[in-house]
């Protein structure tokens, strides 16, 4: 047969076509896993062979997502769920029989990107997205939008540009002349060879910005500006980044741009006087981007390991709505983000306790109250919103009861006249706008006592303003908070 006919052979069946990328919902309902599209071989290519070896090898990524895998035994066939927990992010599949990566799972926010951008952009990425060391995610670019990834760089490197002042910096040069510390072992190992006997590698302090730093970050911001620029006509996100992006690069003035090495990034995290966190966060930032992991690299369709926990992004929110709300009155925050809310526990027995401290997310005080605020990145009140309590989920309601019970053994750690509990909730925009209309975004319950009186509201929040509202329209609503209600 002659090369013609080579050319039409058929490929084989089992070879799959297109990435598998499972596409699941934050909190949502389980999903049913089949294991068409794993390019498995044999005659059995069901669950029964190779659930066992595929949970083995994707045991990591699951659980770095926190998605649950459960088999069920059918008549059959075994089958796979997949449910998701309050993880956003995107991570690898790897084949049960050859390891190797053949698809990916990507946990959307159920509130939607277009809730969480603003979100995110809001709290200046205050809570940002985990770069995981797994490989690329084949085909999750095109379900995640570039500024998920990109939104912290930008701040990264904004910072390093916010730190560069006119101080001293470890420079390396070649001179004739020896100044500062002679590299020997650069000479050794390239002068001497040559001959170049009186050429001297020196490194020494000089003052000004680091030139070579400044143009790293040039080249950075400019790969950066490359993925932003094909969504920012159609992402709010991505042309407020893009824009973003575009002021640092002109702020740079004539500075060129220039790849870095990993070699030149050590060099410049060791030598350079900034400071610690802000240096190392931006470092890291180059070095995503210097190796083309997905991220304003090569790959169109590809994209970075990452995972973003929901509620640490729903704590820097509600931390942004109260340090709005409390500046009025002039409360005094504290935060266990920051660890000045942090109450240990110091058990009879060491060693017996498996809880050491209790941890409120936010306290404001103010005069002779005490707010207590704890943030529940949960379906609680959106569903208490939409059916009667009576004809919810036991699991729903025992959840509740148990964030109630929470919420008050952080009262007991404060003592004043009168404590106000406050659970937080997060809302879709249209339903927190029809409660609102109606004054139901905050309720509250009193439970009297004869030193002190305890308050207990559950407050619901929505995830994004859109254009016209502010953070004081939904603030405001909180003053009922501040009012003493001395019924019951």
């Amino acid at each position: 047969m002659g090369s013609k006919g080579k050319a039409k052979r058929p490929i084989s069946a089992w070879k799959p076509k297109n990435h598998l990328l499972v596409v699941l919902s934050d909190q949502g309902a389980q999903k049913r896993f089949a294991p068409e599209g794993l390019g498995l071989r044999g005659r059995d290519r069901s669950w029964n062979p190779w659930a066992a070896s595929f949970l083995s090898v994707n045991r990591p990524q699951l659980a770095s997502l926190g998605v649950e895998a459960s088999l069920d035994a059918g008549r059959d066939a075994v089958e796979m769920f997949l449910r998701p927990g309050g993880i956003v992010g995107a991570v690898p599949l790897r084949s049960p029989d050859t390891h190797k990566v053949l698809g990916g799972i990507v946990v959307k926010p159920r509130f939607g990107w277009k809730d969480i951008g603003p979100l995110l952009s809001a709290t200046e990425w205050a809570a940002s997205p985990e770069i995981l060391s797994f490989p690329l995610v084949p085909g999750s670019s095109r379900e995640v939008p570039p500024w998920v990834l990109a939104g912290p760089i930008v701040y990264r490197l904004k910072a390093i540009l916010r730190e560069i002042t006119r101080g001293f910096h470890l420079h390396e040069e070649v001179r004739q002349v020896p100044r500062g510390q002679i590299i020997w072992s650069k000479y050794c190992a390239q002068h001497l060879p040559r001959g170049a006997f009186h050429t001297l590698p020196c490194r020494f302090p000089e003052l000004g910005p680091n030139q070579v730093l400044l143009s790293h970050i040039r080249w950075g911001l400019g790969r950066v500006g490359v993925s932003l620029a094909a969504r920012a006509q159609v992402d709010v996100i991505a042309r407020r980044l893009l824009d973003e992006v575009t002021l640092m690069i002109r702020d740079l003035g004539e500075i060129q741009p220039k790849a870095p090495t990993h070699q030149v990034l050590d060099r410049i995290l060791m030598g350079t006087s900034l400071p610690a966190a802000v240096l190392r966060q931006g470092i890291e930032a180059l070095s995503w981007i210097a190796d083309e992991r997905g991220l304003a690299g090569q790959s169109e369709n590809d994209g970075l390991s990452w995972r973003l926990p929901m509620h640490e992004l729903f704590e820097r929110w509600v931390e942004s709505l109260v340090r709005t709300w409390s500046r009025d009155f002039g409360g005094q925050v504290t935060t266990a983000q920051k660890g000045d809310a942090r109450f240990p526990l110091r058990w009879e027995r060491t060693g017996l306790g498996s809880l050491t401290a209790l941890a409120p997310d936010i306290v404001v005080k103010t005069g002779d109250t005490v707010y207590i605020f704890d943030a529940k990145y949960k379906r609680h009140l959106q569903e208490l919103d939409e059916w009667q309590w009576r004809e919810l989920e036991e699991e729903l309601r025992a959840e509740h009861r148990h964030d109630v019970h929470q919420i008050l053994a952080y009262a007991a750690l404060f003592d004043a006249p009168r404590i106000v509990s406050v659970l937080v909730y997060p809302m879709y925009l249209e339903t927190w706008f029809r409660l609102s209309e109606k004054g139901r975004t905050v309720t509250r319950a009193i439970l009297p006592g004869v030193d002190r009186q305890v308050e207990i509201a559950l407050v619901g929040v929505p995830l994004h303003l859109q254009p016209g509202t502010q953070v004081r329209d939904v603030v405001g609503i909180w003053d009922s908070l501040r009012l003493v209600n001395d019924q019951h």
